[in-house]
């Protein structure tokens, strides 16, 4: 019932934004969507020997392609709102160096979301929808093994925050970037069960821990983004460079924020390990388990 319940107020989440992200109203809207998208499958995930297994492996599948598909335009969507923030500190001369740069990657946006409006708008998706509603309304859906979620919830919880506590720790200077990359997962695995079941468990120290949580994400994501971009900006590059699309001017430009890139990546690399171990502190440590030893008595 409390899984159902959590991925029936998801399901809303992704029906009241479906129809601004079709329109391309406001990139907002694809932004909301993904995050109910991630979260039902990432609940979904943590759903073993609670919700039937058939369908479990169907819908995770379901939700796991709506999130590729919405990937591209939402990385566009990105690139094209910090466009300004992003070349301010090249201090061009003149902007119109990169006018082209930036027209490309509108065009590009433009496209990407043609190509969502009609996955998300085809029959494919929308019946995905319409069952996974159904499923969640079925009257006649019974658990086999009726227990408290409370310490169904914090079993979950303690072993998603054990994934980060073990795979941070074991990054170095010299683990590869997808390293950090599923450490990243696993703190967006371990914040969506501590927002999704939330109200097993008091607010304030959640919210608490939660803003420690969200800080090293927010290390994480800010390294992802470098490296996404400066791995795009380069394709995007050596594709205008062989269209003849763009002068020497605007190379120099790209290749210098290219370089900025680098150095943001670089950057966040290298604060990782003071804001991990900002994470991982006893008292940090101490505060979950406070919080998961509350949620086995609901």
């Amino acid at each position: 019932v409390a899984y159902r319940a959590v991925l029936a107020n998801l399901a809303t989440t992704i029906d009241d934004n479906l129809p601004g992200t079709l329109a391309d109203t406001d990139p907002e809207f694809l932004h909301e969507l993904r995050v109910a998208v991630r979260r039902t499958r990432s609940v979904l995930n943590q759903a073993k020997g609670v919700l039937p297994d058939d369908v479990r492996t169907q819908f995770r599948a379901a939700f796991g392609h709506l999130g590729t598909v919405t990937s591209p335009a939402r990385d566009l969507d990105v690139y094209v709102l910090g466009w300004a923030d992003l070349v301010a500190p090249l201090q061009l001369p003149a902007p119109s160096v990169l006018d082209r740069v930036r027209k490309e990657l509108l065009r590009r946006r433009s496209a990407a979301y043609a190509t969502l409006a009609n996955e998300l708008g085809g029959a494919t998706c929308q019946g995905t929808l319409d069952s996974w509603r159904a499923w969640l309304a079925d009257p006649t859906v019974a658990s086999p093994r009726p227990r408290p979620i409370g310490p169904v919830a914090a079993r979950r919880i303690a072993k998603a925050q054990a994934a980060v506590i073990t795979h941070g720790r074991a990054i170095t200077p010299e683990s590869p970037p997808e390293a950090l990359h599923d450490l990243r997962k696993d703190a967006k695995k371990l914040r969506y069960l501590l927002e999704c079941f939330g109200g097993l468990l008091p607010a304030k120290p959640r919210k608490a821990f939660v803003g420690q949580l969200k800080a090293l994400q927010d290390n994480l994501g800010d390294h992802q983004d470098a490296e996404v971009q400066l791995a795009e900006l380069r394709a995007l590059a050596h594709d205008l460079h062989d269209r003849a699309k763009v002068d020497a001017d605007a190379l120099l430009a790209l290749g210098r924020l290219s370089d900025l890139l680098d150095r943001r990546r670089q950057h966040e690399r290298d604060a990782f390990v003071d804001r991990f171990a900002s994470y991982d502190t006893k008292a940090n440590r101490a505060a979950l388990a406070a919080l998961v030893e509350e949620a086995k008595g609901t």
